[in-house]
């Protein structure tokens, strides 16, 4: 099941993303994980991109800028449990290892509005059979997957096998001027998702200013100047 099928799916997120409210979205994840778009999908993603080819292959890397009220944490969570619960990393990962999604962003607090969504999707029947433990900061799955809270610092982010990476609010990261600056933490995440076949680094965040990682991958972005 793909994560258009999964969004559809009445018995799992349908609920949250019913409507055409969501059509912008939609496109984005057909170009995020290389999924045939239908035309009314393909017209959204020329108009916001500015091109007319999708990508070729899944993206490793994602940067995305959008206003308030635009369903990003929403997106960002369900991409995680999607993630989590569809793709089997069993065979990548070592005995007693296990996979992490790690949901970021500049303090627990602010992260906890990602978890917030998740633990909802993960009281639908049809995935509540996958959860092996639930705690305060972290969701255990029986498939070896977890999913938990971590403060954006490039210190804390090493020694994992990270499966997916959903840097929330990036925008807002300390910086250059800071002892803990949001590069570094990008940088360090990169290797920590090198020994996993198609990892995720989704960053999602609300415009702020001209400075920090978002603005500087912002001229290397498709479709930078385009509003959807």
């Amino acid at each position: 099941m793909n994560i258009l099928q999964a969004m559809d799916d009445p018995l799992l997120f349908k609920p949250w993303f019913g409507g055409t409210s969501w059509a912008a979205w939609r496109s984005f994840l057909a170009a995020l994980f290389n999924l045939r778009m239908n035309d009314a999908s393909q017209r959204i993603y020329e108009r916001c991109t500015g091109r007319s080819d999708p990508p070729a292959h899944p993206s490793r890397e994602a940067y995305v800028i959008c206003g308030r009220r635009a369903g990003k944490s929403l997106v960002a969570a369900f991409i995680a449990s999607y993630l989590a619960s569809f793709v089997d990393y069993k065979r990548v990962l070592a005995p007693g290892e296990r996979g992490i999604v790690m949901l970021l962003a500049a303090d627990r607090r602010q992260a906890r509005t990602l978890f917030s969504y998740i633990d909802a999707f993960f009281k639908v029947p049809l995935l509540e059979r996958l959860v092996a433990n639930r705690l305060k900061e972290s969701i255990e799955l029986n498939n070896r997957v977890t999913i938990e809270i971590h403060t954006a610092s490039f210190r804390a982010v090493r020694g994992y096998s990270i499966i997916a990476a959903l840097c929330d609010e990036l925008a807002f990261w300390p910086s250059e001027d800071s002892s803990n600056p949001d590069v570094e933490t990008i940088t360090a995440l990169r290797p920590a998702m090198s020994t996993i076949p198609n990892p995720l680094l989704l960053a999602i965040s609300s415009p702020y200013s001209r400075r920090g990682i978002l603005w500087q991958m912002w001229p290397n972005t498709t479709g930078r100047t385009r509003r959807c």
